[in-house]
C-alpha cells in the first residue's frame, strides 16, 4: 500500500561543540541529523549515547521514593520465613521480570538461613510455579481463562496457600480492589509496575517510575527494568547486612533485562540504552542453562545476539507460552538450572511457537477472506468463534500495518468474546471502542493506539462492529495513509563504509532509536531482475545524474517489479548496511519503499 513519506527536518544550525564531538567519534557528516532527530542536541547527550557509561548512566535504585520500604519489607519476610508469592504477567516483560525477582529472592533466601527448618510451619504453596526447598513461589494468570492482573479468586487462593507477602511484577498498579482484599485477609503487597494507573492508587508499597511525585529521574523503564532496580536495592542492602552476595550478582541479571527492554517497546534511549548495551553483552555470555537452550532453539548465533534477535527470535518464543498454553513454561525455562531440563523445556516452547505461527497463518487467511467483502470500510473488523483471544491482537496489528486502517479482531473463549484493537495516533481506538460498546462491554482498557475489550456471548457481534465502523466513518474525515518517517536525504556519493560504520554506532536499535531510513531522489533504473527461490525479491541498479550507480535489494518487492522499468526515474527510501559473502564486503541498500521521481506525499 502507498505510504506518505515524512522527511525529518533537523535544525539548520548545529552547535560547534556538538560538531567537535561528532568529528572526534568519526561520525559521517550525512548522519549528523540522526542525533538531532532523536532529541540528542547537546554534546553531552551525544557523548552519553555513543559511549553508554555504567557509572553515570545507571541511577541509584534508592531514588525511588518507596524503595527503602520495599527492601526492608522483603528482608523482614525472608528473615521471618514468610511465604512470598511473586505475581507476574504472562508476556515477556512479566516473565523476565519475575525471573529477575525470583532469582534475587532465592539467592538471598539461601544466604539468610536454611529453609527446611521452617517449611513445616507453612502451608505448601499452590502456585503454578514453585521452587524446590523454598518459601518463594510464583503465580502467573492464564491469559484466556483469567486475563491480565491480580484477580479476587487469586487473592483467595494465595491466602489459602499461606502467602503473607505478594510482590506484583508488571501488573498491580490498577488492582486497587484486589490489593485491598489482600490487605483485609492479612496479606501485604509490593507493586513493581510501569503501567497506567487510575485516580486511586493501591494500598501497597509501590515502585513505579511515573507515579505522582516520584523522584526517580528516568521514567521509561520496562517492568523488568523496574524489577532490576529492586534487585539492585536488595543486593546493596544484603552486602551492608554482611550477607555473602557476590559482587556483580546484579549485573548477571541483565540478560533478562535485555530481552524485555526490547520486547516491551520502551525507548532505547537514556538509562534503557545503557541497560540494553550491557544486557546484550551478558546475554551473549549467559551462564544460564535455560537461556542458552532458548538461544539455541531460536537459532541465535552465540556471541552475536542483538536487539533484532531479541525482537524477532527470542521474544516471540517467550510470548508463545502465554499465548498458546501458560506462561509458567517460559518462566520455568528462564530459571532452569540444568541442561537436560532446560533442553526439554526449550523444545516444548519451540513447539508452542510453531503452533502459534500455524494458528496465526490460519487466522490471517480467514481475515483475508473477510477483508475481501468489505475492503473500503473506514475501520476493519474481523472475528471468529474459533479464534484464540490470545492471538487476535496480532491479527489487528498485522492489518493495521498492511492497510493503514484502524482494526479490531475478536475471538472467543468459553462464553466470552474478547477483542483487541490497533490504531494510529490520530484515532483513539480505546475511546472508539468505549463509545461503540457503551453499556454492553464487560471490560475495555488500553491507550490511543491499542486496546483490549470483552463482552458476553449474548451481544450481537455484528451490531458492535457496525457501531465501530460508524464511529470511524464519523470521526475520520480523511482516511489517513500509512507513513514512513525518513531520517535524512542522501546522495549516492554518501554511500560508503564510513557511513555504514557510523550507523553501527547507533545500535542497539529499537523503539525511539529505530534503524535509520534515508531517501534518494531522481535515480534512474539501470538494471533490474528478480531473485530468490520463488523470485519474490527484487534486485536493481539505480543511477544518478553523474553516472554513479548503486545496487539495491527489495525483499518481497517482486510484486512491484513493474515499477522498475529500465530508464524510469524513482525516489527510493532505504536502509544502509554491509553485506559480507565469500570474504567480500559491499554496501547493501535495502529498499523500504519507492515512488515516482518528484512525487510529493
Amino acid at each position: 500500500m502507498a505510504k506518505r513519506w515524512i522527511l525529518a527536518q533537523p535544525p539548520a544550525v548545529v552547535e560547534a561543540e556538538l560538531i567537535q564531538v561528532l568529528e572526534r567519534h568519526a561520525i559521517h557528516p550525512a548522519a549528523y541529523g540522526l542525533f538531532l532527530n532523536r532529541g540528542l542536541r547537546t554534546a553531552q547527550d551525544v557523548e552519553a549515547f555513543l559511549e553508554p557509561d555504567w557509572t553515570t548512566g545507571i541511577h541509584d535504585p534508592f531514588l525511588f521514593r518507596e524503595m527503602e520500604q520495599a527492601v526492608e519489607r522483603i528482608f523482614r519476610a525472608l528473615e521471618a520465613g514468610e511465604h512470598i508469592t511473586v505475581h507476574g504477567d504472562y508476556d515477556a516483560d512479566g516473565v523476565t521480570g519475575s525471573a529477575v525477582l525470583i532469582s534475587t529472592l532465592r539467592e538471598l533466601e539461601s544466604r539468610i538461613s536454611k529453609v527446611e527448618s521452617r517449611k513445616s510451619d507453612s502451608k505448601l504453596p499452590t502456585s503454578n510455579f514453585q521452587l524446590p526447598n523454598s518459601l518463594i513461589d510464583s503465580y502467573i494468570p492464564h491469559r484466556d481463562k483469567e486475563g491480565y492482573g491480580l484477580h479476587a479468586e487469586t487473592v483467595e487462593q494465595l491466602k489459602a496457600a499461606g502467602t503473607s507477602l505478594i510482590i506484583s511484577v508488571d501488573c498491580g498498579i490498577a488492582n486497587v480492589a484486589e490489593i485491598a482484599q489482600a490487605r483485609a485477609l492479612g496479606m501485604e503487597t509490593i507493586v513493581v509496575d510501569h503501567h497506567q494507573f487510575g485516580e486511586t492508587l493501591p494500598d501497597a508499597i509501590c515502585i513505579h517510575p511515573k507515579l505522582p511525585g516520584e523522584k526517580y529521574p528516568f521514567k521509561d523503564l520496562a517492568a523488568v527494568g523496574v524489577v532490576w532496580k529492586l534487585a539492585c536495592g536488595l543486593a546493596r542492602r544484603a552486602r551492608e547486612r554482611g550477607l555473602d552476595l557476590p559482587e556483580g550478582f546484579e549485573k548477571w541479571l541483565l540478560d533478562y533485562v535485555a530481552i524485555a527492554t526490547v520486547t516491551d517497546m520502551v525507548p532505547l534511549l537514556g538509562e534503557n540504552r545503557v541497560l540494553e548495551v550491557f544486557g546484550l553483552r551478558v546475554l551473549n555470555k549467559s551462564r544460564r542453562p535455560g537461556m542458552n537452550m532458548l538461544l539455541k532453539v531460536a537459532g541465535c548465533t552465540p556471541g552475536k545476539v542483538d536487539a533484532y534477535s531479541v525482537a524477532f527470535a527470542i521474544g516471540p518464543r517467550i510470548n508463545a507460552a502465554g499465548r498458546m498454553d501458560h506462561a509458567a513454561l517460559a518462566l520455568q525455562l528462564m530459571l532452569a538450572e540444568d541442561e537436560e531440563t532446560a533442553l526439554e523445556l526449550a523444545l516444548k516452547l519451540e513447539n508452542q511457537n510453531r503452533e502459534r505461527q500455524k494458528a496465526m497463518a490460519r487466522m490471517i487467511a480467514e481475515a483475508d477472506v473477510q477483508f475481501s467483502t468489505a475492503p473500503t470500510a473506514s475501520l476493519l473488523a474481523f472475528w471468529s468463534e474459533e479464534w484464540s483471544p490470545a492471538l487476535v491482537g496480532l491479527v489487528a496489528g498485522k492489518y493495521l500495518d498492511r492497510t493503514g486502517k484502524p482494526t479490531v479482531a475478536i475471538g472467543k473463549h468459553g462464553g466470552r468474546w474478547v477483542g483487541s484493537g490497533r490504531s494510529f495516533a490520530a484515532y483513539d481506538i480505546t475511546a472508539a471502542v468505549r463509545r461503540a460498546g457503551e453499556g454492553v462491554l464487560t471490560h475495555v482498557g488500553g491507550h490511543v493506539q491499542a486496546c483490549g475489550f470483552s463482552f458476553a456471548q449474548e451481544l450481537d457481534i455484528k451490531v458492535l462492529i457496525e457501531k465501530l465502523q460508524s464511529d470511524a466513518l464519523a470521526n475520520l474525515k480523511d482516511q489517513p495513509m500509512p507513513t514512513l518517517t525518513i531520517d535524512g536525504e542522501l546522495a549516492l556519493a554518501d554511500l560508503d563504509f564510513k557511513l555504514a560504520e557510523t550507523l553501527t554506532k547507533f545500535e542497539p536499535f529499537g523503539e525511539g532509536n529505530r534503524r535509520p531510513i534515508f531517501m534518494l531522489r531522481g535515480l534512474s533504473v539501470a538494471a533490474c531482475d528478480l531473485v530468490g527461490a520463488t523470485h519474490n525479491h527484487l534486485r536493481c541498479s539505480l543511477r544518478d545524474a553523474t553516472g554513479r550507480s548503486q545496487r539495491f535489494i527489495g525483499f518481497n518487492f517482486g510484486v512491484r517489479a513493474e515499477e522498475f522499468g529500465i530508464g524510469q526515474h524513482k525516489d527510493v527510501a532505504f536502509e544502509v548496511g554491509v553485506n559480507e559473502w565469500n570474504g567480500r564486503r559491499e554496501i547493501q541498500c535495502k529498499i523500504l519503499d519507492v515512488r515516482e521521481a518528484g512525487e510529493e506525499s
